[in-house]
């Protein structure tokens, strides 16, 4: 291993806790922008399916990058499942897959 004069310590220490920084705000932005409002999301699977697949992507880029990052997708696919569920039972039901079923009191 190669030894560094303190002051190079001191700089390459200085651009390490900055990258992490930077990342962790990077990482903060991704999932603040998988946050798809339940109500711009289609009532059901079939709802979905009938739609043009760039559309469904675009639902899913909110920040218009051009791309879906996972965290994205998958914040979007649960936020789907929460609609859909609509006794809140964890499971979906063939009428709630359908959107042949709504919310119960």
């Amino acid at each position: 291993m190669v030894a560094l004069r303190p002051a190079t310590r001191a700089t390459a220490l200085s651009l390490a806790m900055a990258a992490v920084l930077v990342a962790s705000f990077s990482f903060a932005r991704i999932a603040q922008a998988a946050d798809v409002s339940q109500d711009k999301m289609p009532a059901s699977y079939a709802a979905m399916m009938k739609m043009k697949p760039m559309d469904v992507m675009h639902m899913m880029d909110t920040e218009k990058t051009g791309f879906v990052p996972k965290e994205q997708f998958m914040k979007f696919h649960e936020g789907m499942f929460d609609k859909m569920d609509k006794n809140k039972d964890g499971k979906l039901a063939r009428e709630e897959w359908l959107g042949q079923i709504h919310s119960t009191p």
